[in-house]
């Protein structure tokens, strides 16, 4: 039976739910640090026959606000949203719930990226969701990787995706302003590193993304927040967030700084705002895959190094405590995912690759019993903030799965389905096609599969913020006088300073 995956979390970690927190610098004076917001990236809530109210539910009692979705351009069908029937059902619930929604813009087909043709799509989809109070834009999704952006480089090598999303990204943001007047849009979700020899690293990505922009001669910003995806090397996936990449061009969970950095050389004195003067941070992806072995609900042998339920609460303990609680550039993380998903290794009961195959959720895809007497306990500590509603069995898990227009493998078209899958595979279902973000798109006509009834791992504590961790943060600087000025703490002088990354120690 599988307890929550955040237990020791919730037991452990009571940060308070207040607005903002506040560090004192050595000059005395008073710097507000931004509230994160809490959430998860997880399709199943628009997929269900429920419109999301079970799914919303279990986020609002562990204290969880936001909801990340995957809307795809479809080539073939350019001027419509393929999937407006499930936002037509699944928004206003959310809406209702007061569940804050993101939306992954991002083109089915890798090479389809034509700025006039996608951004005039992203635009129907703005004036579309926005009566239901959405109005946050990721502008596609890992486009440093082939699976989402081909060609990569030119023949001699060279990134030809940055400057090519530079100018769909510039145009979007135009377009995504004048159909929303709140719309707030998101840059790039950017892979931490080359998922092929033919993808570009990220952060060279990035630098040549600024290196187009000032060839342009724009002098309006291009993106409001920029969004990241610090996962594991998948060929280590069971690495804990203090685990970084030792290539400098990648990063990981300690590794923002680089990103920041690179942002700075990239934009500092341009009219886009660096971390500097305005830019943060949407961490719309991160994730641990947990040990399901016994638990008879999961199919099929793990294909992946998996750490203990408690290991998964520890690393996202020291995520919130040691790196981005005390990071004001970091506004918004996104857990993958709410719940576990059936199939261990991507395939079906058959044999047939689908994508997916992460259990990497708060709770269990099913399961059978109740809460282990530890659980219990917890659930009864009067720490637990009020609102959360401790640990519990759930009941039943309502609307996991859904019918969905067909649609053929992605990338299918492009010829590199077939090649990216296998490549996914072999880095142990990597982060290209083992998500559920892919699975939408690759399951053709079939219908997602059913978690059985069972127990959750663990709710979060209320919202997670920095306030109760302002004297921790502060202390690791006495001369700071400003949470966005703290450039000697963190950066050599010689390269300028985007800002703190939190402490490493």
């Amino acid at each position: 039976m599988k307890v929550v995956a955040v237990l020791a979390l919730a037991c452990a970690l009571f940060i308070p739910a207040a607005g903002v927190g506040a560090a004192t610098g050595g000059s005395g004076s008073v710097a507000t640090v931004p509230p994160i917001n809490w959430g998860v990236a997880d399709d199943a809530s628009k997929y269900a026959d429920d419109g999301g109210a079970w799914f919303y539910g279990e986020l609002q009692g562990a204290g969880l606000t936001q909801n990340r979705w995957t809307v795809a351009f479809d080539p073939n069908n350019p001027t419509a949203i393929n999937e407006l029937p499930f936002l037509e059902r699944a928004a206003p619930k959310a809406q209702a719930a007061g569940v804050h929604v993101l939306l992954s813009l991002y083109s089915l087909k890798g090479s389809a990226h034509d700025p006039a043709t996608f951004c005039a799509w992203a635009k129907l989809v703005a004036e579309t969701v926005s009566k239901w109070g959405i109005h946050d834009y990721i502008v596609w999704n890992e486009p440093n990787t082939r699976l989402y952006w081909s060609p990569q480089k030119d023949a001699n090598g060279k990134d030809v995706a940055g400057p090519q999303y530079e100018a769909l990204l510039a145009q979007c943001y135009d377009t995504l302003h004048a159909a929303d007047p709140l719309a707030n849009v998101i840059a790039m979700g950017l892979s931490p590193r080359a998922s092929t020899s033919e993808s570009n690293e990220p952060l060279v990505f990035l630098r040549d993304v600024g290196k187009a922009y000032k060839a342009s001669g724009r002098t309006t910003p291009i993106m409001d927040q920029l969004s990241v995806h610090p996962y594991p090397n998948p060929n280590s996936p069971a690495d804990g967030p203090q685990v970084g990449y030792p290539n400098p061009d990648r990063f990981g969970v300690p590794n923002l700084d680089r990103v920041k950095q690179a942002v700075y050389d990239s934009f500092n004195g341009t009219g886009q705002p660096t971390t500097l003067n305005g830019l943060t941070f949407v961490v719309d992806e991160i994730g641990w895959q947990t040990d399901t072995t016994g638990l008879s609900q999961y199919v099929n042998p793990e294909n992946v190094t998996v750490i203990s339920e408690q290991t998964q609460a520890e690393f996202l303990k020291n995520l919130i405590t040691k790196y981005y609680a005390c990071d004001p550039t970091v506004v918004s993380v996104q857990l993958f995912l709410l719940a576990d998903e059936k199939y261990r290794n991507g395939h079906d009961e058959t044999g047939k690759y689908i994508g997916g195959g992460w259990q990497s959720g708060l709770l269990t895809a099913g399961g059978e019993g109740g809460l282990q007497a530890e659980a219990r306990v917890c659930a009864r500590r009067p720490a637990l903030l009020p609102g959360t509603r401790g640990l519990r069995r759930i009941t039943r898990l309502v609307g996991a799965r859904q019918d969905r227009p067909g649609h053929e493998a992605r990338r299918q078209e492009d010829g590199q389905g077939q090649e990216d899958r296998e490549e996914a595979e072999a880095q142990g279902g990597g982060q290209a096609l083992a998500r559920s973000s892919d699975r939408q798109f690759s399951r053709g006509a079939t219908r997602l599969p059913e978690p059985i009834p069972g127990p959750s791992k663990s709710p979060l504590t209320r919202t997670p913020v920095r306030s109760s961790m302002a004297n921790a943060c502060s202390a690791s600087s006495s001369s700071s006088s400003s949470w966005r000025r703290s450039a000697s703490r963190w950066w050599p002088a010689s390269r300028g300073a985007p800002g703190p990354s939190g402490p490493t120690s």
